[in-house]
């Protein structure tokens, strides 16, 4: 009995591989097939064609596909290669990511370059700081904008360390959009930072609630100044009352932090 059950068992395993290496093998035929319809598409079709030729071939990563994709960022219509980009978010070909890295930094169509940083801030790759680092002297804000997002999003200590110069001028950027995505995707606690911080929070004339909004929870896990401290009091009786929220709650943390410390 026991051998009828492990040869019943060992026939289950076998029909089971079998079915998904067969799902496999015709998810890769679908997908060439589909790979060499979009290819016809993008040689015989306009710039509107072309573009919906690239997009369908979002998430694709056969090496047909890849190819398409490649030369598309160099279509001589700005939509179809932004499309491209945007088919290649996430992938993992070493190819690619050195083309996306390189409109990141070097292309002068300002919307390719944008999305080209954007797509790049994906990959969260420190290896790719230094063209975060030089977005942020950018004359586009919106440039300067997805630059600190993507310098913020690298998962490395060594990195995010040496970008606090860089954290600190996008916190002083004239753009407040600028200085928003800053404040909202900081993911390092740092004197310098604290003093930018606690230093916007004295300016009225910095922006309006969402930055106070902004600026009361990225505060939270700091040790308040006095002064500080009593501008964060004073938020009490604001009119929003979200922002009243978000200041009880910051001093609630700050004395519970302030007692740890006794």
């Amino acid at each position: 009995m026991r051998l009828h059950l492990a040869a019943l068992s060992l026939l289950l395993a076998l029909v089971f591989q079998a079915g998904c290496v067969g799902g496999a093998q015709q998810k890769n035929r679908d997908e060439r097939q589909k790979t060499r319809e979009a290819a016809a598409r993008y040689e015989s079709g306009g710039w509107q064609d072309r573009r919906g030729a690239v997009r369908d071939l979002a998430g694709f990563r056969g090496r047909e596909a890849e190819e398409l994709l490649l030369r598309a960022l160099d279509d001589g219509h700005t939509l179809v290669r932004i499309e491209a980009l945007r088919s290649l978010d996430g992938t993992a070909s070493g190819k690619a990511r050195r083309r996306v890295r390189a409109l990141a930094e070097y292309e002068p169509n300002g919307n390719v370059r944008w999305q080209a940083i954007r797509v790049l801030g994906g990959f969260r790759d420190a290896r790719d700081a230094v063209v975060f680092a030089k977005g942020l002297s950018s004359e586009d804000w919106l440039i300067r904008e997805e630059s600190v997002k993507g310098l913020l999003a690298i998962d490395d200590f060594a990195i995010m360390y040496v970008s606090i110069p860089y954290i600190l001028q996008a916190l002083d950027d004239p753009n407040l959009n600028v200085r928003l995505a800053a404040i909202e995707n900081l993911s390092v606690r740092d004197e310098r930072i604290y003093k930018a911080l606690s230093s916007m929070l004295g300016d009225e004339s910095a922006g309006g609630h969402a930055l106070l909004k902004a600026l009361l929870k990225s505060l939270t896990g700091y040790r308040l100044d006095g002064l500080t401290l009593k501008r964060v009091t004073s938020l009490l009786v604001h009119q929003n009352a979200e922002i009243r929220v978000l200041a009880l709650r910051l001093l609630k943390r700050d004395r519970e932090l302030k007692k740890n410390d006794e």
